[in-house]
């Protein structure tokens, strides 16, 4: 019988979430190599789920002031976009190297540029080429732009979560929960906000008993809801 020796038992292609809870929980056991081609520690920490609740936590303070306005709090509070990314990025600016320092401590080799695989058991990154036993693909997803001209000139959730200063008028393309969420931080900060759906549903896989509720309450902080539009082209403005 042949015995084929790897490299590693396991090669984790994606530093994410995902790719990182295999890797951590395969170390005690074998030899792990992670390779990552952008930031380490993947989209939710970095451009995700972390910074979107760091923000929003700015909203939910606001929000609170507003009801308590007239029993024991006055004023009115405003959110400080500038203050509150820094707030954001006071996180986010930690955690690749974070997250590369907890890999190395826990003895896992770690491999930056982009995957290529080569095999059932080879992988290529940059110049160097990696065998494993095993290989687990956690490479999370991609923002996927329309396919009409102009497209290039759209931004992306990821930008918006680090935007130095958030524009006064902004229009999200899709009526799902990332357009919805980004829409309140960016309507309780001030913005005029439009969401632009391809239908005339909000949040289309949730029950549509709680999201037809949910429009009129998002009227009211100022968010605009264009449903059934067909996007055919986008143009800059002047």
């Amino acid at each position: 019988m042949i015995v084929m020796a790897y490299d590693y038992g396991t090669i984790v292609i994606g530093g994410g979430p995902g790719g990182l809870a295999a890797a951590y929980g395969l170390a005690a056991k074998q030899k792990v190599l992670v390779v990552e081609n952008d930031l380490w520690g993947g989209t939710c920490p970095n451009y995700g789920c972390d910074p979107k609740k760091m923000l929003y936590r700015g909203v939910e303070v606001k929000n609170a002031a507003l009801r308590m306005n007239g029993f024991g709090i006055s004023g009115t509070a405003k959110i400080d976009w500038p203050s509150l990314m820094a707030f954001k990025r006071s996180y986010t600016t930690g955690v690749p190297a974070g997250t590369l320092n907890g890999l190395t401590h826990a003895g896992i080799t770690t491999l930056y540029g982009h995957a290529q695989l080569l095999g059932e058991h080879a992988v290529k990154v940059g110049s160097q080429n990696v065998t494993g036993e095993h290989i687990v693909i956690a490479t999370g997803h991609t923002p996927r732009y329309p396919d009409i001209p102009g497209a290039n000139l759209l931004k992306t959730s990821r930008d918006f979560l680090d935007l130095d200063q958030l524009p006064t008028s902004i229009a999200f393309i899709g009526a799902g929960y990332v357009s919805v969420e980004l829409a309140n931080i960016a309507a309780a900060a001030g913005a005029d906000v439009h969401i632009i759906g391809h239908s005339d549903r909000l949040l289309r896989a949730f029950p549509k008993v709680a999201t037809e509720a949910l429009k009129p309450l998002l009227a009211k902080t100022g968010i605009h809801f264009h449903p059934n539009v067909e996007l055919t082209k986008i143009t800059p403005l002047g």
